[in-house]
């Protein structure tokens, strides 16, 4: 593999034109790399890294082959890499390029189309790079690539201070955070990627980068929210912590079907725009025929000034409310759907010593919403509900609220460009998939036109667009700069 070379990129490029993207400083000797003295690669993968090998016989195969959606299943890698540090992982990588083996990196296995595991090929699981360090007087924790977030929740809570990352309790804390990291603190923290000051990264030439904005401003810039797998495998991520109250407030509000699209209406006036220690979802389904419509959220602040905040939502005919007060860690583990189960348990079965959460096969799409919906809009959503219940099945609209800390950053501040939304609909279903691209269809003149790149999309034909805006010619520039034989590749890899 050749060595970055800046004289070829400008050519191809044009300095005018690494100028225009901000890149006119990003020669080689900044990109903060440590390339440890190569030596000769071995023929089998077991003999170039230290950590386990697992190949099809081997015991524990299927579990470490799977990814957390079962509609993946029928996709077996040939080999399950578990590298112990970063120098395995660069190892890991050379050892790939070197015998042209296609490979994918893995932390935590919840692409949602399937990314992070590859037919036949290597998987790079970084299960055991998740160490948690904290340093409180920098007021920064640096956290391992494979760390499960119910495990970095837990570890913060202990220094009563938190990231904003999502609720999933098995999500890795790389591939979120890269993605941007939409999560229940996101009102007032922002995003995890915005949180994000520096990242370790092994990259196509098989060099370890730091990265931060003095090292190689751009390349922090693309981590923050241009997707997993694009720039490189990252091994270790530094983010600065958040103070969060030793309890915190939860709410559920309910109400009847009948008012659905007038709590459709109350809460997307209301949630983008209230106090930014409120963050919350919209929930929009039908379970086995049965529709029901209700948000619930959390407030970095007592129960008792709930009664006030909710009062646009509880005007909504047949409004009920339920609020609880709970330790910080333990709200966690209830929007991790482990009210009744213990810390061990909330892991995924398989994937963590004594985790009892099921793995399930599900199907999801994503919108952005910027303006608010129409009652002609809202008639689509209650209806298309409304028609699956009737036939007996089960799927979600879940909105999650942006607004505050969520949109101040510019567009183009980071790569994430979805800063003026007022929410994001999830779409999402375990077995109605004909249902959910019918819904997405018709819901297309009442949408931005932007996706959730987290909520990556198998079949998103303007995706591009849809995830990175007006940022991706930037970032097309970035990966060609670091990765320029694109040697990390997937469906939807960042490229020309």
């Amino acid at each position: 593999m050749n060595q970055i070379d800046r004289r070829a990129f400008l050519s191809s490029m044009g300095a005018g034109g690494l100028t225009l993207l901000g890149l006119e400083a990003a020669a080689p000797s900044a990109l903060g790399a440590a390339c440890w003295p190569r030596r000769p690669i071995p023929r089998r993968l077991r003999d170039a890294i230290r950590g386990p090998v697992l190949t099809r016989g081997s015991p524990g195969f299927p579990d470490a082959a799977h990814i957390y959606n079962q509609n993946f299943d029928h996709v077996l890698p040939g080999f399950v890499a578990r590298p112990l540090d970063t120098r395995d992982v660069r190892d890991a990588v050379r050892w790939a390029i070197a015998h042209d083996v296609p490979f994918r990196a893995r932390s935590g296995g919840h692409s949602y189309a399937g990314y992070s595991v590859i037919r036949n090929g290597l998987v790079v699981d970084l299960r055991n790079l998740r160490r948690v360090s904290i340093d409180r007087r920098a007021g920064v924790v640096t956290i391992g690539a494979g760390a499960q977030l119910i495990d970095v929740y837990s570890a913060l809570a202990r220094h009563g201070v938190t990231i904003p990352a999502g609720s999933c309790p098995s999500v890795g804390i790389a591939g979120l955070a890269l993605g941007g990291g939409q999560g229940l603190t996101g009102r007032a923290f922002g995003l995890t990627s915005d949180s994000l000051v520096e990242a370790e990264i092994v990259t196509a030439d098989g060099c370890v980068r730091q990265v931060s904005r003095r090292t190689s401003p751009y390349l922090l810039w693309a981590l923050k929210g241009g997707g997993g797998g694009n720039f490189g495998v990252v091994t270790r991520m530094t983010f600065r912590i958040h103070r969060v109250p030793a309890n915190a407030a939860y709410f559920n509000v309910r109400w009847p079907w009948s008012s659905a699209s007038e709590a459709i209406d109350a809460w997307q006036r209301w949630a983008p725009h209230t106090n930014d220690g409120i963050t919350c979802i919209f929930h929009l389904q039908s379970n086995a025929g049965t529709p029901s419509v209700n948000t619930s959220g959390q407030y970095l602040g007592p129960a008792s000034d709930l009664p006030r905040l909710l009062a646009p939502l509880t005007a909504v005919p047949g409004a009920t409310v339920v609020t609880e007060t709970h330790d910080y860690f333990g709200l966690q583990l209830i929007w991790a759907g482990c009210r009744h189960i213990d810390y061990t348990g909330c892991h995924t079965q398989g994937a963590s010593p004594g985790g009892t959460i099921p793995r399930e096969p599900f199907h999801a799409k994503s919108d952005y919403i910027t303006r608010p919906v129409s009652a002609a809009g809202r008639s689509t959503m209650v209806g298309a509900v409304e028609s699956l219940a009737q036939s007996g099945g089960s799927a979600a609209l879940l909105f999650d609220a942006y607004g505050g800390a969520l949109n101040r950053p510019a567009p183009d501040a980071t790569a994430f460009a979805h800063r003026d939304a007022l929410f994001c609909i999830q779409y999402f279903t375990n077995t109605a998939a004909a249902w959910l691209d019918q819904t997405h269809a018709a819901l297309r003149p009442y949408a931005s036109g932007q996706a959730y790149q987290n909520y990556i999309d198998a079949s998103l034909k303007n995706w591009r667009h849809a995830y990175y805006g007006a940022n991706y010619p930037k970032l097309v520039a970035i990966r060609d700069l670091v990765d320029p034989e694109h040697v990390f590749k997937f469906p939807q890899a960042i490229g020309r």
